[in-house]
């Protein structure tokens, strides 16, 4: 008997389509991300040694039995195991191999925050490795679909819990119905941002309730998928535009590659 539209195991196939079809693009954006942290702390060569920020003399007393791993000579082989890696889960998305290495990424993601005393780069280094943990889960081949789907969905929940938990905390600021609070971050030296940006209290007050806007309605991205469409557009010009303004391309990337999962999640409420 032939399978009609809406019968039960075709609506299955469906999701297990885009489950997969959302894992290769998370994965391979994964991939990118880490390997990008890894290029950028393989750079920062004198900042490791004993006349640098991060040398081993200062940071090693928090190290414990992991200081083998973190001296400076060593930890490069760490970066370079972290490059490889992100390299074989941009190559092999979807796949078992895929998900060793994601697992692997998850190892020497934590292993550098250990060895810089906590993330490099904060957020966008946890949301990554909430992204490789839910790729590790949902690419091993012992992974049913339910247990791959659970795996890939926490991601979704987590990326939705981190846009709407920084929109109600900005929501209480003054500063930022104001655009006080743009104007601040505008103006601050080490983020260095270009002389293009405009500095007109008006246009910062529009960006900065944009912000506010975005975050605090990103859960709707679950309503449905074209609400999650608008939302996930909204996530890439929002994270485009502080990558280009701040500086700050970890958070593009690691969040990009967290989207996929919220895709999946709109396809499978809808």
């Amino acid at each position: 008997m032939l399978l009609q539209p809406g019968d039960p195991l075709v609506l299955v196939s469906e999701h297990l389509d885009a489950l997969h079809l959302a894992i290769v693009w998370s994965a391979r954006l994964a991939g990118l991300a880490a390997g990008v942290n890894a290029l950028e702390l393989l750079r920062l060569r004198e900042s490791l040694s004993e006349t640098g920020v991060w040398r081993d003399s200062t940071l090693a007393p928090s190290w414990g039995a992991l200081r083998l791993a973190l001296v400076a000579s060593r930890f490069r082989v760490v970066l370079l195991l972290q490059l490889a890696g992100a390299c074989l889960l941009f190559a092999f998305p979807g796949t078992p191999l895929g998900g060793v290495a994601a697992l692997g990424l998850c190892v020497t993601t934590l292993l550098s925050a250990s060895r810089f005393r906590g993330t490099v780069n904060g957020g966008s280094d946890a949301m990554l490795f909430t992204v490789l943990g839910g790729l590790a889960i949902a690419q091993q081949p012992w992974s049913g679909p339910l247990l791959r789907e659970a795996g890939f969905l926490y991601v979704a929940a987590q990326l939705s819990l981190s846009y709407a938990r920084a929109g109600f905390v900005k929501i209480r600021e003054r500063t930022w119905w104001t655009g006080a609070a743009m104007a601040s971050f505008v103006a601050l030296p080490a983020y260095g941002v270009p002389a293009w940006v405009p500095s007109d209290r008006g246009l910062l007050r529009v960006a900065g309730v944009g912000v506010l806007c975005f975050e605090c309605l990103s859960p709707l991205a679950w309503v449905g998928p074209v609400a999650c469409n608008v939302v996930i557009a909204a996530a890439v010009l929002f994270h485009g535009g502080a990558a280009a303004v701040f500086g700050l391309n970890r958070f593009l990337l690691a969040w990009c590659a967290a989207l996929p999962a919220l895709w999946y999640a709109a396809q499978r409420v809808a």
